[in-house]
C-alpha cells in the first residue's frame, strides 16, 4: 500500500508492531539507569520504557530492536507521520542554505509564502499573524493581545485544559493541578469553569430559560455573579476539543451560547487549536465543526509537519492590526527551515487526501474503540472525534470513581506488545498519525483490547 500510495510513507521493514524483547531491553535500561542520575526527575519519571533508535512514519524501533506503533505521535505534534521524505528533504535544504536566523530581524523568502498560505486555510475573518516557535509561546502572546486589545485582565480558562508549561500557560490551564503547581498565588487574572465534558460534568443539565447550555448558564448565573463583573473579562481562551486532557469534545449547544456570550460582553474569543489543528479532529482546525469565527487562533505542533518546531498566532485585523506595542516571539521564532516545513506540510494536506484517511481512521476508532463500553464493564467511556481517542477506565460505573491503577497496568501492557499510546491523563489517550492505514490501526485496537483482558485476568481492579 505505501508504495501505491503517496498518503502513506514506507513504515521501518517488518510486521507493525513487532516485540523481540520484552521491553525495557537491556540497552534500553543502561540508558535509562544513566539518564536518571543526569536529569532533572520530572523530566525522566514519565518516560516510556525504551529508548528510540529512529522514527518513520507511524513506527517507532527501539535500540533493542523493537518495533511499536505509535498511536502518540508526538503529543499530536506529528500529523504526517515522522521523518516523511517529502517534507524533511525540503526543510534540510533551506537549512542548509540559512541556519539559524532571527526572523525579527531578517525576513527570510519563506515568511510571506507561508503567512499567506496559513491565511487560505483558516476562518476567513482572520487576517493578521504573529509569529512564534511553539504553542505554548503562541499562548503567552494570545493572553497579551487579549489584554493589550480590551484593556481587561481577567481571561477565562475551562478545567481539563491544556495551553503550555511556562508560567502563564500552566496558569492558564487546568488539566491536573500538578502542572501549576506553586504558580496560581502569584499569577492572578486567570478564573477556570468546567469544560463542557458530557461524561464528567460537575453541572446539571441546563436551566429553564438560560443558554441553552449548562457550562454557558454556570457562567453567567454564578462566575460574573459572585466572582468578576463582565467588563473586567478579556475573553475566553479554549481548546475546541481537549486533547492531553481526554480527547472531549463539547456538545453543539456550547458553542452558540458561549459566542454569544462573548458578543453581549465585547469579550474576546481565542481557540487554542494548537494540538486540534492541521486535521487531527476530522477538519482542517476543529472550529469548522461548528462554523465558529474565533478573535485569536493559536497554532503550533502540526504546523511544522513533523519536522521543525513552529508557532502563529492569527487574528482579526481589529484585534491583531491596530496597535505595535506588544514585542512577541523568540529568536527561534520562524526559521527559514521552519516555514519551509510548514509550507510543505500545508501543500501536502492540500493536495493529498489526508482528511479522508482520518475520517476513516474515526470510523475504525468507533467500531473497535467504540464498543467497548459494551463488552467491559471497566471501561465507563469512549470518546473519538477524528484522531482523538480517549478510553477512560471506572472501579464503579455509577460512581465513576477512576481506575487509575488499572490503567497504568493497561498501557504497561499495551508496551508489551508493542503499541505506545498515552496514559498521562484522565484516560488512555490514542493520538495516531494522520497517516496511519486502517489495516494497521485496528490491528492496534486489537492489541489494546487484548491488553484490558490481560490486565482483567491479572484482577487489577
Amino acid at each position: 500500500m505505501a508504495a501505491e500510495n503517496p498518503l502513506f510513507p514506507d513504515p521501518i521493514p517488518g510486521p507493525v508492531p513487532d516485540i523481540k524483547i520484552e521491553p525495557p531491553g537491556p540497552r534500553s535500561r543502561e540508558i535509562l539507569a544513566r539518564q536518571e542520575k543526569l536529569f532533572y526527575p520530572g523530566q525522566t519519571h514519565g518516560l516510556a520504557p525504551f529508548i528510540v533508535k529512529r522514527k518513520i512514519g507511524y513506527t517507532v524501533e527501539d535500540i533493542d530492536g523493537n518495533l511499536y506503533l505509535d498511536l502518540v505521535s508526538a503529543s499530536g505534534s506529528v500529523p504526517l507521520g515522522s521523518a516523511r521524505s517529502d517534507i524533511t528533504e525540503k526543510t534540510v535544504e533551506v537549512l542548509r542554505k540559512f541556519g539559524n536566523e532571527d526572523s525579527h530581524a531578517l525576513a527570510s523568502e519563506y515568511m510571506l509564502p507561508l503567512a499567506e498560505k496559513l491565511l487560505e486555510i483558516v476562518p476567513s475573518n482572520l487576517t493578521r499573524m504573529d509569529i512564534a516557535l511553539n504553542g505554548t509561546e503562541t499562548v503567552e502572546t494570545a493572553i497579551r493581545f487579549m489584554r493589550r486589545y480590551t484593556g481587561r485582565s481577567v481571561i477565562i480558562g475551562f478545567y481539563g485544559g491544556y495551553h503550555g508549561e511556562s508560567t502563564a500557560t500552566a496558569s492558564l490551564g487546568a488539566e491536573a493541578a500538578y502542572v501549576s503547581h506553586g504558580l496560581r498565588s502569584i499569577i492572578p487574572g486567570f478564573i477556570h469553569v468546567p469544560y463542557p465534558h458530557a461524561y464528567r460534568s460537575p453541572l446539571g443539565p441546563p436551566r429553564p430559560g438560560g443558554s441553552g447550555d449548562s457550562t454557558v448558564d454556570f457562567i453567567r448565573d454564578y462566575v460574573l455573579f459572585h466572582s468578576v463583573r463582565p467588563e473586567e473579562v478579556a475573553g475566553v481562551i479554549i481548546e475546541p476539543i481537549i486533547g492531553a486532557g481526554g480527547c472531549i469534545t463539547p456538545p453543539d449547544s456550547f458553542w452558540p451560547a458561549l459566542t454569544d456570550l462573548c458578543r453581549e460582553n465585547g469579550w474576546l474569543l481565542c481557540a487554542d487549536e494548537v494540538k486540534t489543528g492541521f486535521g487531527r479532529s476530522g477538519k482542517m482546525f476543529a472550529v469548522e465543526h461548528w462554523g465558529i469565527q474565533p478573535d485569536l487562533m493559536c497554532l503550533g505542533k502540526g504546523l511544522g509537519g513533523g519536522v521543525m518546531p513552529i508557532g502563529a498566532l492569527l487574528g482579526t485585523e481589529a484585534v491583531m492590526g491596530s496597535f505595535e506595542d506588544i514585542s512577541t516571539g523568540s529568536t527561534w521564532s520562524w526559521l527559514p527551515a521552519s516555514c519551509a516545513a510548514a509550507i510543505a506540510c500545508i501543500d501536502f494536506f492540500q493536495n493529498e487526501a489526508v482528511l479522508d484517511n482520518v475520517l476513516a481512521l474515526e470510523a475504525a476508532g468507533r467500531r473497535t474503540l467504540g464498543t467497548l463500553p459494551e463488552r467491559y464493564e471497566v471501561v465507563g467511556d469512549v470518546r473519538i472525534k477524528g484522531c482523538f481517542m480517549g478510553v477512560e477506565f471506572v472501579k464503579d460505573r455509577r460512581t465513576k470513581e477512576r481506575a487509575v491503577d488499572f490503567q497504568e497496568a493497561v498501557a504497561g501492557e499495551c508496551i508489551r506488545r508493542g503499541i505506545f499510546g498515552d496514559s498521562s491523563s484522565t484516560s488512555y489517550n490514542i493520538q495516531p498519525s494522520l497517516i496511519t492505514p486502517v489495516e494497521v490501526f485496528e490491528r492496534g485496537a486489537a492489541l489494546f483490547e487484548e491488553a484490558i483482558q490481560a490486565v482483567l485476568k491479572a484482577d487489577v481492579l
